[in-house]
């Protein structure tokens, strides 16, 4: 509908005219035809055969240009003690990009300030990009139908493809054939002047979309229509149907191995969705990037056009290399080697009884704190709230049991009070309790310092009597996932990802006593099962715990031996490099869902998620080996 008036008479005309002024001004002059005053200065080079095609200084330190190629460059100049996760953090919102962001500017792990860094558009904040957009793009405006575009495109006749308008506003350039359906009269290629609307539902966060709190757009494979079965219409923040692993059961898959890449059949049943009921729950895929990934590469391998019009009984085929072990073949090498490793972890480990916890010395370890504020979502940070469960769980054991505490960071200020209120102040003065102790300037250190310190606690207790059995090791942290997902995660040290040498050098590590006592840490292939044995037990009973109290758990495989992560599998450092026998790092819920994170902000929450690890601890002391078999992820036999 636009393009029908912009291409007829003087309207046309006049914003030609609007977009040569912005092409054509001086570097350091704001385009006077603006229509928003406010933003941050946008100007264009001089047209050339290689000059961009305009340039920004959105903000102090982070300026932006759209090249002739029409990508949209960020650079971030990087503050003075910055270390990559910190800038990670500070432009967008996740300290686990900065391995991302590293490998793009061909970077060591050393930060220098003033250091200018590239930083891809897709992984921005949403407000970020939406300002880095409209200062670029200074015509284009939010509507109710969407977001109105104006190609400003100076590479001779054509301007930006719809793949790129894609991309920036979608985040997925195969979105272009949706855009193109709201625009009838717009042909492939664009020239400058045209106005394209690009619909609401396919918009990210930063463009008005209806994803919440992510950069992760809605990619073609998940557009829905007002028209969809309702069934299949759930938008990507509201809750996946809540299943169980006795309500799941044996799923039911068949496998086609001929052709060059075999695949898995799964008929969706009624009421399932595909983002849920197969990209999350058969390949083990939880933070919404890899998901919409996932999801892309099914919808692509099954040439469907539109997901929300799947019916039920509908044969998905997904890739066997995307799924988890335990719903590949009943004889296929990868379940195979995973069971075997599962039946030899719980030979090996043998619990031990403890009654009251006499004997018992529980590390607890709150995950992340100081400048390290871990996820961060709206206005909770991850730091503040679990370091808050961490109290509440210490006090819960000091005062009901024989067992004792040691915990692996503290607040200058706070100590290990509990503050009695819901929305807890940010604080950002905690420091690992090494000797010297560490302030949490930089977490990659901090992450390593805390493994040599329960390290260090282990060995002392050990000296000192206690079985080795009686010590736990607990991280405690809160997951930032695809806000479909609720409730709580626990992850152990898988054998196979756990055995080896491990340390870590420089000053700032030899500088410890916990360091220096033993700068290096070897797991054997018996210490590697022991562990897996004894933590997947730990962690089954915790999650137990969790359930019986009828808090939130994870539907799908909630206890796991590896993280899955942008194509990868690994341990966290924390719990791989340690050498507690019984070891886990608790997810105790997910910040990215709505749900759960104004329940995190509750007392009465925080108290009642610190109570259920509580009872989980004393129940994986209560109980005999015999009594309990090994808890296998969802689905497997």
């Amino acid at each position: 509908m636009y393009n029908r008036y912009v291409r007829n008479g003087w309207v046309w005309l006049l914003l030609n005219l609007h977009v040569a002024v912005l092409l054509s001004a001086e570097p350091a002059r704001t385009p006077s035809a603006s229509p928003r005053p406010k933003a941050p200065a946008s100007t264009a080079s001089r047209v050339s055969t290689t000059a961009p095609v305009a340039t920004a200084q959105v903000a102090p330190g982070i300026s932006a240009t759209l090249t002739r190629d029409y990508e949209i460059e960020v650079r971030v100049t990087a503050h003075k003690g910055d270390a990559w996760t910190r800038l990670a953090r500070r432009v967008t919102g996740d300290a686990t990009t900065w391995e991302e962001i590293a490998a793009l500017n061909q970077a060591d792990g050393n930060l220098k300030a003033d250091q200018k860094v590239r930083v891809p558009f897709a992984l921005l904040r949403p407000e970020l990009q939406r300002d880095i957009f409209t200062t670029l793009f200074p015509y284009d405006k939010k509507t109710s139908d969407g977001w109105r575009h104006i190609v400003v495109g100076s590479k001779g006749v054509e301007g930006e493809s719809l793949w790129k308008i894609a991309e920036w506003l979608t985040g997925d350039g195969a979105n272009y054939s949706f855009i193109r359906k709201a625009n009838p009269t717009q042909g492939l290629s664009t020239r400058k002047g045209d106005v394209i609307l690009v619909p609401r539902r396919l918009l990210t966060a930063a463009f008005g979309g209806g994803m919440e709190e992510e950069n992760a757009p809605t990619t073609a494979a998940e557009v829905r229509k007002p028209t969809d079965n309702a069934a299949q219409r759930a938008s990507a923040h509201e809750n996946v149907q809540e299943a169980s692993a006795a309500s799941l059961g044996q799923a039911a898959l068949s496998y086609e191995r001929r052709g060059s890449e075999p695949y898995a059949v799964y008929r969706l049943q009624k009421g399932e969705a595909l983002y849920s009921s197969v990209a999350i729950r058969f390949t083990g895929r939880v933070f919404a990037r890899d998901v919409g990934d996932v999801l892309d590469r099914i919808v692509k391998f099954n040439e469907i056009e539109d997901v929300s019009r799947i019916p039920a009984g509908y044969p998905v085929k997904i890739p066997m290399e995307l799924l988890l072990p335990e719903f590949l073949p009943q004889d296929d090498p990868t379940r195979l080697a995973s069971e075997t490793s599962k039946r030899e972890s719980a030979k090996v480990a043998r619990r031990t009884r403890a009654a009251g916890l006499n004997g018992v010395h529980v590390i607890l370890d709150p995950g992340h704190g100081g400048r390290d504020v871990g996820t961060e979502q709206g206005d909770v940070w991850e730091s503040i709230y679990v370091y808050d469960v961490a109290v509440r769980l210490r006090r819960i054991i000091e005062k009901q049991s024989a067992a004792k505490v040691s915990m692996t960071t503290r607040s200058k200020e706070h100590g290990y009070s509990i503050m009695d209120r819901d929305v807890l102040p940010r604080v950002s003065d905690h420091y690992v309790q090494t000797t010297p102790r560490f302030d949490l300037q930089d977490a990659i250190v901090g992450v390593n310092l805390r493994w040599y310190l329960a390290n260090s606690i282990f060995r002392r207790a050990v000296d000192q009597g206690a079985q080795p059995e009686k010590v736990v090791f607990l991280s405690i942290h809160a997951d930032s996932l695809h806000p479909s997902l609720r409730g709580a995660m626990a992850y152990i040290p898988g054998a196979s990802y756990a055995t080896g040498s491990y340390s870590k050098k420089g000053d700032v590590y030899l500088a410890r006593a916990e360091v220096r006592e033993q700068p290096s840490v070897t797991h054997s292939k018996r210490d590697a099962l022991l562990a897996e044995g004894l933590s997947r037990s730990f962690a089954t009973s915790v999650i137990g715990a969790f359930e019986k109290k009828g808090l939130k758990v994870h539907p799908y495989a909630p206890v796991r031996d590896n993280v899955i992560r942008r194509g990868g599998a690994w341990v966290p450092a924390i719990i791989r490099h340690n050498q507690v026998p019984t070891r886990m790092l608790l997810e105790v819920c997910n910040l990215g869902n709505a749900k759960d994170r104004e329940l995190m902000k509750t007392k009465k929450y925080r108290q009642q998620l610190a109570e259920a690890i509580y009872e989980g601890i004393v129940d994986f002391y209560a109980q005999n080996d015999d009594r309990r078999s090994p808890v296998l992820a969802s689905g497997a036999k």
